[in-house]
């Protein structure tokens, strides 16, 4: 997130990171309850991602309904590309960072070597098709992540900040969709959504006010526009690197 602030600046990337949480947020409510409205429809108890849209045409207008299998198709297709970028993204992200951990000890080992060192877990956790089975690894990710931003957030605060002068307030208009595809990138996660709230021992919890979704979703953007603003603070043109764990000591 700092990288995405780096292309935004300091208060447009503020104000921006909460009105994408909200949209996202919003369009996951949408989603869900489209997903409620089709399961009476169809008398079915659950749905997919991608049974949501076919259903969607097949209930739909008659002229649509020709096109139930190509929005199945297409949903499918979609959010395959989707995760494949971002499991990509957090291959590259996780090597990189124990590459520099391995340099720091004298271990000289390629980046592509550490890619793939990082397949044979991942295949052997993609095996895992329950999430039910997964919760564990899950808690442990959480915990790994929440210990990685309480130290990122120390060398932040360990000594003074510079002023909020020394940031543009908002950056040159070319570098905003850099910021955007960020920005969404990191708060999107609308391929689980689907199989989460299936595999949901209450699923009426989901929605609703606060609600799983609402509180997930605001503790979430707090966390990164904490992490974007204060480390672009921080470390400035530095964040190029394109994340922050890169720039601590």
């Amino acid at each position: 997130m700092p990288l995405a602030f780096y292309n935004a600046g300091l208060f447009f990337g503020l104000i921006a990171t909460f009105g994408i949480g909200f949209v996202c947020t919003y369009c996951i409510h949408v989603l869900v309850k489209c997903s409620h409205i089709l399961c009476r429809r169809m008398k079915v108890p659950s749905l997919t991602f991608a049974d949501v849209a076919e259903n969607a045409f097949l209930t739909g207008h008659p002229s649509l309904r020709k096109y139930s299998g190509l929005a199945r198709g297409l949903v499918d297709l979609f959010l395959c590309i989707d995760l494949l970028g971002c499991c990509c993204v957090y291959i590259v992200f996780v090597s990189r960072n124990l590459k520099q951990v391995s340099d720091f000890y004298d271990y000289n080992i390629d980046l592509r070597w550490w890619m793939y060192m990082l397949l044979l877990p991942l295949i052997l956790l993609n095996l895992i098709r329950n999430l039910k089975f997964l919760a564990p690894f899950s808690m442990l990710a959480n915990a790994l992540t929440a210990a990685a931003m309480a130290i990122t957030f120390y060398y932040i605060f360990k000594e003074k900040l510079p002023s909020f002068d020394s940031r543009p307030l908002m950056a040159n208009a070319t570098q905003l969709p850099l910021f955007f595809g960020t920005a969404i990138f990191a708060l999107e996660g609308v391929g689980v959504v689907m199989p989460l709230e299936n595999n949901m021992k209450t699923p009426q919890d989901f929605l609703g006010c606060p609600g799983v979704l609402n509180l997930g979703m605001f503790l979430v953007v707090c966390l990164y526009s904490g992490v974007g603003f204060f480390g672009y603070l921080k470390f400035g043109d530095d964040v190029s690197l394109g994340s922050i764990t890169l720039n601590l000591p």
